[in-house]
């Protein structure tokens, strides 16, 4: 913990500008619950498939069950907490009240990232690079700690390939036995 706080310290020196201060406390919140249900919704409608929704709703029960787990398990503090980083969380909406670790916003963004990039594999690129910002920005923000967001990014890719992998095979399985 005592490395990360030093590299956030260090790189608030030279990272901070006055635009991002303003514009990232809103920008970061495409990786949280709110947009999750938005992605879960929106799919649901534009695919009109209760499976499509089923398995977005569990996926997003068990992404949530191991990071709330984990983050009440080893209760880490946040960041700002230690640093002088409080004034640009003022900008954004809500409120920080849980854990650090492991980043959610990381985990939900990953997640919606590689299902995009099954879904359009023609921008997985752009899907990633988007998700990585928005992990970017917890860090800017001092909402977490790099550890934090790199936890968070192997689970929320992670759990999400794995679902995808199980559920592929057994969804191909059920369809061949009918």
């Amino acid at each position: 913990m005592a490395w990360e706080l030093k590299f956030m310290m260090w790189a608030d020196g030279w990272w901070s500008l006055p635009v991002l201060d303003y514009l990232l406390p809103w920008l970061t919140y495409l990786g949280s619950h709110f947009a999750l249900i938005f992605f879960i919704l929106l799919s649901w409608m534009i695919t009109r498939q209760r499976k499509v929704l089923r398995h977005l709703v569990l996926l997003y029960a068990i992404q949530s069950a191991v990071i709330y787990s984990l983050k009440f398990l080893i209760h880490r503090q946040r960041p700002f907490l230690f640093l002088e980083m409080a004034s640009k969380l003022s900008k954004g909406p809500g409120e920080i009240l849980d854990p650090s670790f492991p980043s959610a916003h990381a985990a939900f963004s990953f997640m919606m990232a590689v299902l995009l990039a099954r879904w359009f594999p023609r921008y997985r690129v752009i899907f990633y690079i988007v998700a990585g910002f928005i992990g970017w920005t917890r860090i800017y923000l001092g909402l977490h700690y790099p550890t934090d967001v790199i936890v968070g990014t192997l689970l929320g890719y992670g759990i999400t390939r794995v679902y995808i992998f199980y559920f592929s095979r057994r969804d191909d399985r059920e369809s061949n036995n009918t």
